[in-house]
């Protein structure tokens, strides 16, 4: 049995030969991952590419895993007999394996922008630190300033609203005072007219009992001035000086 499939194996190793040659696959490279490779080439594909160039490449592709197709299948071993039939399974495994490999590359053109998933960890400078630490302090000052001017508003506006209620007892004491100043002028304005009225009626008074007593005091006079003429005309009659004694 060994030597009946001895030249059916050189044969088909000819074979695989020949069609190595003539077909040569794409040599294996580390397969980039599958989401990042197919945003590669949705997404930075070159704009300049023409239609017939894609058409070009996507033939080129089928053709590529067709040959990986006929390839494998041309070396599958049904029975599983032989040792060197398991080595053509693993290169067929391995040519399976590559179809659509070249979907799954990295894109290689020299323009096309890549996102770096992995950005190194750069040292800041000394110039970044002190920007940094500007910034921080700006920060710092600016909350400290506005705190500042929250507490000066607020006390100004509780000194306002103590000035109003100062200033509102301050007229109301002043309208108190001026009310009782004017209530005491009123009273004092009453006082003195009662106070012009009395006086006004003593003067009259007086005035009355000064006329009465001038005109008693005339009449006395009258009285006494007759009675002296009176005696004197009868001395003069009679002859007879007055005496020292007097008849009053």
């Amino acid at each position: 049995m060994l030597n009946a499939h001895g030249p059916e194996q050189e044969q088909e190793e000819e074979e695989v030969t020949e069609i190595r040659e003539i077909h040569a696959l794409t040599p294996p490279q580390a397969p980039a991952p599958r989401g990042r490779a197919w945003e590669t080439l949705h997404t930075h594909r070159p704009s300049s590419l023409s239609v017939a160039s894609t058409e070009g490449e996507n033939f080129t592709t089928m053709s590529r895993e067709f040959n990986a197709l006929v390839l494998a299948g041309s070396n599958i071993d049904h029975d599983n007999i032989s040792p060197t039939n398991e080595v053509h399974n693993n290169n067929n495994n391995n040519n399976l394996g590559r179809i659509r490999e070249e979907e799954l590359m990295e894109e290689t053109n020299p323009l096309a922008i890549v996102p770096d998933n992995h950005p190194l960890n750069r040292v800041p400078s000394r110039q970044e630190h002190v920007s940094v630490q500007r910034v921080k302090k700006e920060e710092v000052d600016a909350k400290i300033s506005a705190w500042q001017n929250a507490k000066i508003a607020k006390i100004n506006n509780r000194f306002k609203r103590e000035d109003a209620v100062i200033n509102g007892w301050e007229s109301e004491q002043v309208q108190k005072a001026t009310s009782w100043m004017k209530k005491v002028e009123r009273k004092l304005e009453e006082k003195r007219a009662r106070a012009m009225e009395k006086m006004q009626n003593d003067i009259a008074k007086a005035h009355r009992k000064a006329e009465e007593r001038k005109a008693s005091a005339e009449g006395k006079r009258g009285t006494k001035v007759a009675r002296v003429l009176e005696i004197a005309s009868l001395m003069k009659a009679v002859g007879r000086p007055p005496t020292k004694k007097s008849f009053f």
